[in-house]
């Protein structure tokens, strides 16, 4: 039996936390703040375009004082590969000089660090083109094959075969079950692109599985290679990407279209990284995960919905996919962008509640999550029409709110350039878009706001996005991964539903990314600002005994940095910390423009 006294006093107690709780979260409510938008500013306050790092205006300024590494192209420099090596040579700070033939590079007596080929746009029957590049590779130049002349034209001219490191050509054209990318080249370790899951197969496996298959001579090494069907030892597996050694310098060989896109950034920073003692070089340090077209405020398609899922559209995005984002973003290491959608139909009879979009901007707050905006819709409705609609909206529940990320969708570049003059998109200061196959794969949209590409489809996510977005990691330490919630709302007939669609990707995130988790998750305005300073950033960096003395301009601090070695550890890092990345790989955070590591 329970005393009157002892009863009392335990409802007293459980009225004072019921109480306690409720005033939290009453407080918690007022002071949520998600009435303003933090990263909204001025953009002519921030860094510019002009103050973006340009190579060929750096070497007609002269650079007097410091030393660059300098990058000579062999091949169209306004081809696709030519556009990938001069983006890497503007990312990494260094120069660059382009020749469409061999022959046609002067040499002045200050070798290239090396020299990147366009080999299958070259004409091979020159004997005298292999015979210049070998006589570079005794002068200590390093030689890059981005793809290969026709395989006929390597079975006939041994000297470009012992230029390649090919000892035979074992078939003209072979087929195998995957790609086998080996640990140490790329960050994020060894990975097979195969699986035995024929339906899993079919979904991810979009490498490149023939080619032909050469046989390496013995100071070859391989970093990527094919699986064949047949049971073998793995140094006979039919390469894909290797070095050969000559004697202090390398030259190295893609065997396939690799280069192609932006996962040739990575390629050529692992290349370089292979040609010395040790690497440093200037990193974004951002993964973002962006969900384009979510949350959404309006209840459309309610028959569709009702249909598929058995609740409305609003319960829907309640009960199922944000608390589904949610989870999947607290389990990953990535920053959280939300590119708000008020409508998606502006031609029906369904308008955005208000109700809904405050609960939402909470919630985004809550996460520290970023709210932008998406300029898509699935109606004809234009799109000034559409700003001019969401502006009404939002400054009816909040005034004072200031958008500064925005989500260009299938805009054109002249119809975004034009309604990012809008008075609504005032502060956007980056724009999100989707991945197009370029190699610039951020920069400037404007001089002054930046763009950035959503380079991976989280929920169709192949093992050929896996492979680009490792290179990006390897080169700028930078992802973007999206989902795009509005095909649950508005689906195709193959499309799963939104709990498959939610599925998928975190199981991916959780599965690609794992990896990754050394870098800082970011939201899209705190990666804008992390890739302007990386843009303007230009430094210099020299050894001496087992100290690296690095000192840079044209950033504010923090920047960062990967320093990858041979084998050789941090002791110490002063005017800023370190992390382990991976064995050999450290990312540098610095606190002052003067860092000196010790290794």
């Amino acid at each position: 039996m329970i005393s009157r006294r002892n009863y009392f006093t335990i409802t007293a107690v459980m009225v004072v936390v019921f109480f306690m709780f409720q005033f939290t979260n009453v407080v918690l409510e007022g002071w949520n703040g998600y009435e303003e938008n933090t990263y909204a500013q001025n953009r002519e306050g921030l860094i510019s375009q002009g103050s973006a790092y340009d190579e060929s205006q750096v070497k007609a300024e002269g650079s007097a004082g410091t030393h660059r590494d300098r990058i000579v192209y062999i091949g169209n420099p306004d081809g696709v590969l030519g556009k990938v090596v001069h983006n890497w040579v503007n990312y990494t700070k260094q120069e660059w000089e382009a020749f469409r033939t061999v022959e046609e590079y002067i040499d002045d007596g200050a070798l290239p660090k090396m020299f990147v080929l366009d080999a299958e746009h070259l004409n091979w029957e020159e004997e005298a083109s292999c015979e210049q590049l070998k006589e570079y590779l005794k002068q200590g130049t390093n030689i890059v094959f981005c793809n290969l002349p026709d395989v006929s034209v390597i079975k006939e001219n041994q000297t470009l075969r012992h230029l390649l490191g090919i000892k035979d050509v074992r078939q003209e054209e072979t087929v195998v079950e995957g790609i086998h990318l080996y640990e140490g080249f790329l960050l994020g370790g060894e990975i097979v692109y195969r699986t035995e899951d024929e339906e899993e197969n079919k979904k991810k496996q979009d490498m490149e599985l023939s080619f032909p298959w050469y046989s390496l001579s013995s100071n070859a090494e391989a970093y990527m290679c094919g699986v064949p069907e047949e049971e073998m030892d793995a140094k006979d597996y039919p390469p894909v990407i290797w070095k050969k050694e000559f004697g202090g310098t390398q030259v190295f060989v893609v065997n396939g279209d690799y280069m192609n896109d932006a996962a040739g950034l990575g390629l050529l920073s692992a290349m370089s990284a292979e040609m010395k003692d040790y690497d440093l070089y200037p990193v974004v340090n951002a993964q973002n995960m962006v969900l384009m077209n979510c949350p959404a405020m309006a209840s459309e398609n309610e028959k569709e919905i009702e249909e598929r899922y058995g609740q409305s559209m609003t319960e829907l995005f309640r009960n199922v996919i944000w608390p589904s984002v949610v989870s999947v973003y607290r389990r990953s290491m990535l920053g959280l962008s939300c590119m708000v959608a008020p409508q998606y139909d502006y031609e029906d009879d369904n308008f955005p509640s208000q109700s809904e979009f405050e609960f939402y901007m909470k919630r985004l707050k809550e996460q520290s999550a970023e709210a932008g905006l998406s300029g898509e819709s699935v109606s004809d409705t234009p799109i000034r029409q559409k700003l001019d609609e969401d502006e009404r909206f939002v400054k009816k529940i909040l005034p004072d709110y200031k958008f500064s990320s925005f989500y260009a969708g299938k805009l054109t570049e002249l119809e975004l350039d034009s309604v990012l003059q809008e008075d609504m998109l005032e502060t956007v200061r980056t724009v999100v878009k989707d991945y197009e196959g370029d190699s610039e794969v951020i920069g400037y949209q404007s001089e002054y706001i930046t763009d950035q590409s959503i380079l991976s489809d989280g929920v169709e996510y192949t093992y050929r996005e896996d492979f680009r977005m490792r290179s990006v990691q390897t080169a700028l330490g930078y992802a973007n991964v999206g989902m795009d919630i509005g095909s649950a709302v508005y689906p195709d007939d193959d499309q799963g539903d939104a709990d498959q669609m939610i599925s998928d990707f975190s199981w991916n995130v959780r599965t690609y990314w794992e990896n990754f988790n050394g870098f800082s998750g970011t939201t899209l305005s705190e990666s804008d600002q992390r890739i302007r300073n990386f843009l303007a950033l230009d430094y210099e960096e020299h050894r001496e005994g087992n100290v690296i003395r690095l000192d840079y301009t044209g950033a504010q601090t923090p920047a960062w940095f990967i320093l990858r070695t041979n084998e050789e550890r941090i002791r110490r890092v002063e005017g800023g910390e370190w992390k382990l990345l991976e064995e050999g790989v450290y990312l540098i955070e610095t606190d002052s423009t003067h860092v000196t590591i010790e290794l």
